[in-house]
C-alpha cells in the first residue's frame, strides 16, 4: 500500500479555489473520487505522493506549497488598477501570475540587453502625469508613434488597424505581447473578466500585454489605454472598459480611458462625421467602421461631447453591448505568427540577434520564448 503524505487541508482548499477548479474536475484530473478531495481538504484522509504531485500540477502551484502551515501571501509585483484606492487588491489567478512573471522576465532581459548595447532610455516613459493636459500627452504619443489622427481611416479592417497599430508601437521600442493562454498551454485560457491587459513602465524596456481572448476592437482600446500608462509611468494590471458608469474605478484609469478614447477618436474628426439626423446606434455603428474602434467607444465619445443625453446613452450602450460579444476564434493559425504575437516580434528579433552573436544560448532563448531550442533556430531562418 502506497504511503500517504500529510498535506495541509486549508492550503489545498486555497489552491483549488484560487485556481477556480471544482472538486469534481480536480478529482477527475487526479483520478480519484470527489469524496477523496473533500477528505483531503478536511484532513480526514491524505493523498499519496503521486496524487499530491498531480494535484499540485493541476492547481499550478509548487508541490511544497501543499505542506505549508497556512496559505502563502502572494504579492502582486505591480499595481492593481482594477481596485479602488484604500481597498485590498484582488488576488490574481495562477494563470495571470504566470503570464505576468513571464512578461517580467522578458522585460528584465530586454532592459539589460539595451543597457549592454549602450542604448539610451526612452524619454516618453513617465513624461506626463494625470495632472498633465491630455492634448499635450496625445500629441506626444502621436509624434513618438508616428500615428496621425486619420491613421485608422486608412485601414481596411479592425484586424489591420490592430496589426498596424502594434507595428508602430513596437517600432518606437515598446514590446507588445498578445496571448489568450499561459505560455503554449491551450488548456490554460486567460479570462477577460479578470484582466484585459497590463503595462510595465520601464525606462529601458516598456512593455504592454494584451489579453487576446478579447475582441479585436476591444484590444485596440486596451493597447491605447496601456500606452497612456507608459506615458504616465504607471505600471499595473488593468481591465479597461468603456462602461456607462465609470465612478467606481481609480483616477488613473479614468484618465487613461479618456486619453485613449481621444487618441483613437479625435474630437475634431468625430464632430465632423457625427450625423445629427441619425440615432445614437446608427451613428455608433457607422463611426465605429470609420475609426476602427468599438461602437461602445463611439457612444462614450458622443456622451462626453454632449451629443446624446444620459438616457439615450445608457439604452444604446446596452443594445450595442449585446451585439458585440467577442466571436469564437477558429484554428490556431501559424505557429510562427503566434510565437511572434505572444512574445513580441521586436523582443523575438532582438533575442535572435543576441543568439546569433553568441551573447545568449539557444536554451536560454528558448526558455524566454517558451519554445524549444530547435524552434529558435527556425525563427532565425524566418527573420533572415
Amino acid at each position: 500500500m502506497t504511503a500517504s503524505v500529510e498535506i495541509t487541508g486549508d492550503v489545498f482548499r486555497w489552491a483549488r479555489e484560487r485556481a477556480d477548479i471544482s472538486i469534481e474536475r480536480l478529482a477527475k484530473t487526479v483520478n480519484t473520487k470527489p469524496e477523496k478531495i473533500l477528505a483531503w481538504e478536511r484532513e480526514t484522509e491524505y493523498p499519496n505522493y503521486r496524487q499530491a504531485q498531480k494535484a499540485a500540477s493541476a492547481l499550478s502551484v509548487p508541490l511544497g506549497y501543499l505542506f505549508l502551515p497556512k496559505p502563502p501571501e502572494i504579492s502582486i509585483p505591480i499595481a492593481d488598477f482594477r481596485t479602488l484606492p484604500g481597498k485590498e487588491s484582488a488576488e490574481i489567478s495562477p494563470n495571470l501570475q504566470e503570464v505576468l512573471d513571464d512578461a517580467l522576465r522578458k522585460r528584465d532581459w530586454y532592459a539589460e540587453w539595451r543597457k549592454e548595447e549602450g542604448l539610451a532610455q526612452f524619454e516618453f516613459v513617465g513624461k506626463f502625469s494625470t495632472e498633465s493636459d491630455p492634448d499635450d500627452l496625445i500629441q506626444d504619443m502621436r509624434q513618438t508613434l508616428d500615428i496621425s489622427p486619420d491613421f485608422a481611416a486608412l485601414m481596411s479592417s479592425w484586424d489591420e488597424h490592430l496589426r498596424r497599430f502594434i507595428q508602430q508601437v513596437e517600432n518606437a521600442g515598446i514590446l507588445v505581447l498578445q496571448s489568450g493562454i499561459v505560455g503554449t498551454n491551450t488548456h490554460r485560457k486567460l479570462s477577460i473578466e479578470e484582466f484585459r491587459g497590463f503595462a510595465l513602465a520601464n525606462d529601458y524596456a516598456p512593455l504592454i500585454f494584451i489579453n487576446s481572448v478579447d475582441s479585436t476592437a476591444a484590444r485596440i482600446f486596451t493597447l491605447a489605454h496601456e500606452l497612456v500608462h507608459l506615458w504616465t509611468g504607471t505600471s499595473g494590471i488593468s481591465n479597461p472598459e468603456i462602461a456607462p458608469n465609470q465612478k467606481e474605478i481609480q483616477k488613473i484609469e479614468v484618465f487613461c480611458n479618456y486619453v485613449a478614447a481621444e487618441f483613437l477618436v479625435a474630437k475634431s474628426a468625430f464632430l465632423r462625421r457625427w450625423d445629427k439626423y441619425r440615432d445614437a446606434i446608427d451613428n455608433a455603428q457607422n463611426l465605429a467602421k470609420y475609426f476602427r474602434v468599438s461602437a461602445q467607444v463611439i457612444l462614450r465619445r458622443s456622451y462626453e461631447l454632449e451629443l446624446i443625453q444620459a438616457d439615450e446613452f445608457f439604452q444604446a450602450f446596452q443594445e450595442v453591448l449585446k451585439a458585440s460579444k467577442a466571436p469564437k476564434k477558429g484554428g490556431g493559425g501559424s505557429f510562427y505568427n503566434n510565437l511572434f504575437s505572444r512574445n513580441s516580434r521586436r523582443f523575438t528579433t532582438e533575442l535572435v540577434f543576441a543568439v546569433s552573436g553568441g551573447r545568449i544560448t539557444y536554451v536560454e532563448a528558448a526558455r524566454l520564448l517558451n519554445t524549444s531550442p530547435a524552434k529558435v533556430a527556425n525563427v532565425m531562418e524566418k527573420l533572415r
